[in-house]
């Protein structure tokens, strides 16, 4: 189990090949162009001179510089494997984005509090529309050897964002591409977050895998999410029935606890906001607002078969002591910065609390309790507090010489303790915190971020592990989580399991399946009767498999009596 910063790197690799050849950048290009522009008598003819100049300069450096080097990037890489393999797309557009990136992790390391990162090469031609593709990535969330990022400005509900979904498996050394959710089902008007990303889920032994997203609806009435919620799905391929390439749509009644109201006449709202997403066993998916509870959802794996009867959601509300009412002005800080939560196993979660910190309390007044929810997929569930101490962090920092200081300067340093995050080490649970160092400035008269540390404390032994500096961007918010991907470049194990699956052949969406008179189906060809757009497949209340048309949909949106029921695929994303 390794630390990793969900903040992707990229590397343009043309711009890299072109220092490498020992050329001047672009903009250096540019720069000496335009210092060598003869003087103007107008404004004017300035800017025209400018721009002439400019698209030549675009045009000469293109053809003499970015080319030749573009080509000798293409032989390279031609003579050398990709770090990580490109699973098969049917879609030419997403293929050409596989085709110019190259994911990589270095070498990982298990040491506690190293902080590991992922790299994303660009490689695409210099004339190439995608070179302009925004270089973003955020790691979302993980489960067992696969994790899932947003590529791009992508994000669902934001029009014009260009972007995707990436999925890496560590375990196969591959990575694939997922379309986003088409951006008629899921706007900033209809929906609002559920307040994480997209999650994934490994929902059998052979390590197929589902990605999930949560979308509460919004209230007409207060324009606030509502417990009314859809939950879209993408299967990976051959995992089931439904893994046809498109997301799924299922509506959803989350038990929700709404929030206190002065009187009936006023419309119910709900103050949850999921912080982390997590997987428990293969099966289910934990949304957690570390303020208030956990949103459980049971049995995803069943919706693989095609069967959405088993699909159960709870929600488990946190310790008593531990709950927080809403409160706008204490929940200005992130509840990640003090708290966190991670699954053990199928029965097992811990919860782990930093007491005192949201009082503001210094460091040394911080403790750190620890509190176990047993059974967390049954009916009787139950939160235990760990029966040891609270552990205190400043005992704990005493003899740390990377951070020990003078008498006479002990004043002048503030150490500040947040963003808990939990793993496993040897059987061990580890918790660790991001320590920010200040230091008094007088001449300014304000502290100042100095330095950034990563602490790794064994909960059972109630000892630090590390403690390592882990760079000098002091600013930046802290994005570490812990991630079991040890797996990395066992292709040949994965390739035996694989094997091993056995041969099941789905139906097609033109063919009838288990009853004719339960189902009908709509061909492709018959589809342009219907629709102006691609079709999208749903079960409906009757059990009747059909196409509906997308104004029917947005009906059903608006509160139209035609509301289909169950699952429904999105469109096909566009390729351009």
């Amino acid at each position: 189990m390794v630390l990793v910063d969900r903040y992707v790197r990229f590397e343009d690799e043309l711009l890299a090949m072109i220092e490498e050849t020992g050329a001047v950048s672009f903009d250096e290009s540019i720069e000496a162009v335009l210092n060598a522009l003869p003087p103007c008598s107008s404004r004017e003819e300035r800017e025209d001179q400018e721009q002439r100049a400019m698209e030549a300069e675009l045009i000469r450096y293109r053809a003499e510089v970015e080319e030749p080097a573009f080509a000798m990037l293409r032989d390279r890489k031609a003579s050398r494997p990709p770090a990580m393999r490109k699973e098969p797309t049917t879609s030419a557009y997403y293929r050409q984005v596989l085709d110019g990136i190259d994911p990589r992790f270095p070498p990982l390391t298990g040491a506690s509090a190293v902080v590991n990162s992922l790299t994303i090469g660009m490689s695409w031609p210099p004339d190439d529309h995608l070179r302009s593709y925004p270089s973003a990535g955020f790691i979302s969330s993980c489960h067992d050897c696969f994790l899932v990022l947003y590529f791009g400005a992508y994000r669902p509900g934001i029009p014009s964002s260009p972007g995707c979904y990436l999925v890496l498996n560590t375990w196969a050394n591959s990575v694939a591409i997922v379309p986003p959710l088409h951006t008629s089902f899921v706007t900033t008007r209809s929906h609002s977050g559920i307040g994480t990303g997209v999650a994934v889920l490994r929902h059998n032994d052979y390590f197929d895998y589902v990605l999930v997203e949560l979308f509460r609806r919004q209230d007409s009435r207060t324009h606030l999410g509502s417990n009314k919620a859809t939950l879209f799905l993408w299967w990976s391929p051959d995992s089931g029935p439904l893994a046809d390439g498109q997301w799924m749509q299922k509506e959803v009644l989350l038990p929700l606890p709404a929030d206190d109201k002065e009187d009936d006449a006023t419309p119910a709202t709900y103050s949850f906001r999921a912080d982390m997403v997590f997987a428990v066993s293969t099966t289910s998916l934990c949304w957690v607002d570390l303020r208030t509870g956990i949103l459980l959802c049971d049995h995803i794996d069943m919706l693989a078969t095609d069967d959405d009867t088993s699909l159960v959601f709870r929600f488990i509300p946190l310790p008593e002591e531990c709950a927080m009412k809403p409160d706008p002005l204490s929940w200005g800080r992130p509840a990640e910065d003090f708290r966190t939560m991670r699954c053990m196993n199928s029965e097992t979660i811990i919860f782990v609390s930093m007491d005192g910190f949201i009082q503001g309390h210094p460091i040394g007044n911080t403790l750190l309790t620890t509190w176990t929810l047993k059974f967390p997929l049954a009916d009787h569930w139950m939160w235990e507090k760990h029966p040891t101490p609270s552990l205190c962090v400043g005992d704990l920092l005493d003899d740390l010489p990377i951070i020990l200081k003078k008498d006479d300067d002990k004043n002048k340093q503030l150490l500040i303790a947040s963003r808990p995050v939990l793993s496993v080490d040897k059987g061990h649970l580890v918790t660790h915190l991001t320590i920010t160092e200040f230091e008094w400035k007088h001449e300014q008269g304000q502290w100042e971020a100095t330095g950034l540390y990563e602490l790794s404390i064994d909960m059972y032994a109630r000892t630090v592990l590390e403690l390592s500096s882990i760079g000098t961007q002091v600013f930046r918010c802290s994005q570490i989580f812990a991630a079991d991907i040890g797996g990395l470049e066992q292709t040949m194990a994965w390739e035996e399991l694989q094997r091993r699956r056995p041969i099941l052949e789905w139906p097609s969406r033109e063919e009838v399946v288990v009853d004719e008179d339960k189902y009908e189906w709509v061909f492709p060809e018959d589809l342009d009767k219907y629709l102006p757009i691609p079709a999208m497949s749903i079960l409906c209340k009757g059990g009747i498999r059909k196409s509906t048309s997308y104004k029917e949909i947005v009906g059903a949106s608006k509160g139209s009596n035609k509301i289909p029921m169950g699952l429904q695929c999105a469109l096909d994303y566009p390729e351009n």
